[in-house]
């Protein structure tokens, strides 16, 4: 998703039943002019990955992530892509082993860099401004 103008990146390994990633998502909204991808992580038990499904197959996949995260309205299949590609799951969890993503959310940063957990927006706003002199 986009905020603002979108011109600087960050990506978030996150998993639907952190608690860690709810709080961050939540700070996310006082960051200014980013475009955030969210790569799926379920690493916490069955119901991260059927949370997962659900949000991923949702004609509105961030929508439906922003609502739960961010508002707490749970996840359903009333408004399923019956097109969706759950091997993509797959794929995020794949990425995230090869890059030791141990613990959500983790954040990676337009140059590389990596923080792990939930971070306060002064600091994100540090290390998106960094990255981007980088």
């Amino acid at each position: 998703f986009k905020q603002g103008n979108g011109s600087r990146k960050l990506v978030v390994f996150a998993d639907p039943n952190c608690g860690y990633c709810k709080k961050f998502e939540r700070d996310l909204a006082g960051v200014k002019d980013v475009t955030v991808y969210t790569f799926l992580y379920p690493i916490l038990g069955p119901d991260s990955t059927e949370k997962s499904k659900v949000i991923w197959c949702a004609k509105d996949s961030t929508k439906a992530w922003r609502d739960w995260m961010v508002s707490g309205v749970p996840p359903t299949n009333a408004e399923k892509d019956e097109k969706c590609d759950l091997a993509t799951l797959e794929r995020n969890l794949a990425l995230g082993r090869r890059h030791k993503v141990t613990g959500t959310p983790a954040l990676v940063f337009e140059d590389g860099r990596r923080v792990p957990g939930a971070v306060p927006p002064d600091q994100i706003e540090r290390t998106l401004a960094a990255a981007r002199k980088g």
